[in-house]
């Protein structure tokens, strides 16, 4: 069965990106590599052909088969996100990371530089608010644990909770998320009613909502009414700065293979053939939202993100201290 498994973001600044994630939230490293050639630009159609130059890096929290993955693009160059964006344009727009230690991990924030957008708000008795993270710009939502909302996880840390992506048809996005993915739809208030839009600087919005268990992360789908959801630029490469995409992913290749088939009868184009062994591809959705497709059977999972790996090894002088 497949689950949300990966949330993608390009920053201008990867070092203050990893050091937030590391110091303010307390994600592991899980490595990273560089990235180039004709087979890069061809899996996330950059116009920068077999000159691809990227860097990419990966974090991880709690969860098994969960992590966030950095990239900074060097060719082509990565252009920042366009002014006057707001969180209700079209394609991936905030995450939500969840927290044992809210109080702490506010303190870390402030001492890191970074702000809040508002005061914190109390939501089902526990706090939550949100940043606009400086490297990649991307809204991240910090969200209070209880008892009895703590995600559960195979290591210390915190939690990828959610991703939610604005859309121009809400109808549209429900059946390729149910025919492709096959996530259940729960509860449209789940994450977040519509008073919420104030965290992140829609205090007033009017907007529609559906929301899937993706595993152990929600999706939570937007179609706003107000502000009116702007386009992104047709030619605009996945390069630019913000919220890249998500990726969902399987174990097996079979689930896989028919993930991309019920994609194809839905008419939904994708950038590279199935992987034979290990790999993935990106599907583009409604308003050619990017979604990549990702095979990682157990024994990859570190050739993958998915095992944690020192920063340096102890003793270095590059060693956190």
């Amino acid at each position: 069965m497949a689950g949300l498994i990966q949330v993608a973001v390009c920053t201008a600044n990867m070092p203050r990106t990893i050091r937030t994630l590391v110091e303010v939230f307390g994600f592991s490293s899980a490595g990273g590599r560089p990235r180039w050639g004709e087979v890069a630009a061809r899996l996330q159609e950059l116009p920068s052909g077999d000159d691809t130059s990227v860097m990419l890096w990966w974090m991880l929290g709690r969860q098994e088969f969960v992590h966030i993955e950095l990239f900074h693009h060097i060719i082509p160059p990565q252009r920042p996100r366009p002014a006057g964006w707001r969180p209700s344009d079209l394609g991936w727009v905030r995450y939500g990371i969840a927290v044992s230690d809210f109080d702490a991990v506010l303190e870390r924030l402030s001492a890191a530089g970074e702000s809040t957008l508002t005061d914190p708000v109390i939501v089902d008795g526990a706090r939550r608010v949100c940043f606009q993270e400086s490297g990649s710009d991307v809204i991240v939502e910090i969200i209070e644990e209880t008892e009895q909302t703590a995600v559960p996880g195979v290591r210390p840390g915190p939690a990828v909770s959610y991703a939610a992506v604005s859309v121009s048809d809400l109808e549209v996005a429900r059946r390729q998320i149910r025919e492709v993915f096959g996530f259940a739809e729960i509860a449209s208030d789940a994450l977040h009613c519509p008073e919420h839009e104030a965290l992140w600087g829609l205090e007033g919005a009017r907007r529609t909502c559906a929301v899937f268990q993706a595993g152990d992360v929600l999706l939570e789908v937007m179609e706003y009414e107000t502000p009116e959801p702007k386009a992104p630029d047709p030619d605009a490469p996945l390069s630019d700065q913000g919220f890249m995409n998500v990726a969902m992913g399987y174990r097996d290749r079979d689930e896989l293979l028919s993930a991309r088939e019920a994609s194809e009868r839905l008419g939904i184009r994708s950038t590279a053939g199935m992987p034979a062994v290990s790999g993935g591809f990106y599907l583009r959705l409604v308003d050619d939202l990017s979604v990549e497709m990702l095979l990682v059977p157990e024994q990859f999972a570190s050739s993958y993100g998915f095992e944690p790996q020192e920063l340096a090894p102890p003793g270095s002088p590059f060693a956190r201290t």
